[in-house]
Formats: structure tokens, C-alpha cells, sequence
């Protein structure tokens, strides 16, 4: 199950591939996407990597969040207008009218915008 979205089956158009280690598991975009996780990735054959306690900080921080739209627990993704404190899973965001924007290979040029804004 995806440590961000809590999902075990996600549309991979829309969450990326699954990353799975023994102690790690996530959608390669819930991970890009998660509010706060600011370490620079480094990209090696293929994967992004960022400190573990970085990921863990986040996945904490995201337990205290409801997702707007589901209304569970565990919204990493926090609306990026001044001031909004709206979250939301992922896999959330299309039916919930949120929209995350990624234009790859630049990190920073990430957008991810609540149903209000």
C-alpha cells in the first residue's frame, strides 16, 4: 500500500509506478507531490531518492491532514495558493476538482491547486 495515498491499486497514468523496498512503499507521483518533502532528488538509473526521514516527517505530518475531498486521513498534498491549508490524496485530486501538475525532469515545477483555487 502507498504510504501516501494508502492505496494498493492506483491508476498509474495518474500516480506513476509503484515504488516498493522492504520498509518503503509509494506511487512515484504521491511522492513527487507530497507538500514538504524539499531534498533535492537525485536521479539514478531511473529513481528519485530522498532521505528517509524526510519521507517519514512528511507521512507524519499528512496523518494529522484530512484529504478535502474523501475526507480521510493521510492528505500529503497541500493546495500551493498563499494561505490555503487544503489537502488531498493524490488519486483524489480528479474527482474532487484538484489539479497537480508536473512537468518532468524539473522538480521544482510542480502545481497543485485545491477545487477553490
Amino acid at each position: 500500500v502507498c504510504m501516501f495515498c494508502h492505496r494498493a491499486v492506483a491508476d498509474p497514468e495518474l500516480c506513476g509506478a509503484k515504488i516498493e523496498l522492504p520498509v518503503f512503499c509509494a506511487h512515484k507521483f504521491c511522492l513527487y507531490f507530497a507538500s514538504q518533502l524539499y531534498r533535492q532528488p537525485v536521479e539514478q538509473a531511473g529513481w528519485v531518492r530522498y532521505s528517509r526521514e524526510d519521507i517519514r516527517r512528511v507521512i507524519a505530518r499528512a496523518a494529522q491532514k484530512d484529504c478535502c475531498v474523501c475526507r480521510k486521513s493521510g492528505a500529503a498534498i497541500t493546495c500551493s495558493e498563499m494561505g490555503c491549508e487544503c489537502s488531498f490524496h493524490l488519486p483524489c485530486a480528479a474527482k474532487g476538482g484538484c489539479v497537480a501538475q508536473y512537468r518532468p525532469p524539473y522538480r521544482y515545477l510542480l502545481s497543485s491547486l485545491c477545487q477553490h483555487h
